[in-house]
């Protein structure tokens, strides 16, 4: 184990850093493997609400590290180690969006290829003010991974998305918080800060809420909305039937901060 990811708990918030500011946190495969062992323990640990990633330095992260993609190309052949790390990268999308617990995108700076797909990925994204999105892909005879063809149109309209894809322009804090691709956009210095605080936020709501509406919103745009509908009846069901619903109202009736057990 490397510490090119960084991984802290603190309370019920888990942080997991991309730590290579030396390459802008650009990944080597075997960070891939350890990206996955890492959301594994935040989906085994019941006592971590929410996961905050972000960045070392001045960049979330530079994607893939093309010097070590440099050393295993072959014109004529496509090799095994290759599709291990692809199946690596697509995997990290889906533990990401199947989390039962919200995911924060804090971009620290750039966020570039995989690591932009990375923070698509995510729940929630802030950006600092310096910071911007780029997919380099159409640039370097590669495409994206990570689902970032299926989440991107959603988040930004599929004509925003053609254009930031296939042009490889880079994409500026300001813009994407103008088009709801992040939700705040804060000075560099206070980056950390902001993720934490919404962080903080998110963990003490009730977790069962949290389970259920983001489940909710990552089905909503292949359903129609009686199929929505009955999600929400289903999910309101669940909750009625929790020690934390009744947690909710005995702290709003008695004017206190609900503590929830996620039961």
């Amino acid at each position: 184990m490397t510490d090119h990811l960084l991984f802290q708990l603190e309370g019920q918030i888990a942080t997991i850093t991309f730590n290579r500011p030396r390459v802008l946190n650009a990944f080597q495969g075997i960070m891939f493997q350890q990206l996955l062992e890492m959301l594994d323990e935040v989906s085994r640990n019941d006592s971590i609400r929410v996961l905050l990633l972000t960045g070392t330095g001045r960049a979330f992260s530079a994607g893939i590290d093309l010097e070590e993609l440099s050393h295993d190309l072959d014109s004529a052949t496509v090799n095994e180690g290759q599709r291990v790390v692809l199946d690596d990268l697509q995997e990290i999308t889906r533990r990401l969006v199947n989390l039962q617990k919200p995911v924060i995108a804090a971009l620290n700076g750039l966020a570039v290829g995989a690591g932009a797909e990375i923070a698509i990925a995510s729940d929630i994204r802030l950006a600092a003010e310096t910071a911007y999105f780029q997919f380099t892909e159409v640039r370097r005879g590669l495409m994206e991974t990570n689902g970032v063809m299926y989440r991107l149109p959603r988040f930004v309209g599929m004509g925003r998305a053609a254009h930031i894809l296939l042009t490889g322009e880079r994409l500026p804090a300001q813009s994407a918080l103008e088009m709801g691709l992040v939700t705040k956009v804060v000075p560099y210095e206070n980056i950390l800060q902001a993720g934490m605080e919404i962080a903080n936020t998110l963990a003490a709501n009730a977790p069962i809420s949290l389970r259920l509406i983001k489940q909710v919103l990552n089905q909503s745009y292949d359903l129609n909305l009686e199929e929505v509908m009955q999600l929400e009846t289903d999910g309101m069901l669940e909750c009625f039937a929790s020690e934390d619903m009744q947690e909710g109202v005995r702290a709003f009736l008695e004017k206190r901060a609900p503590v929830y057990k996620g039961k």
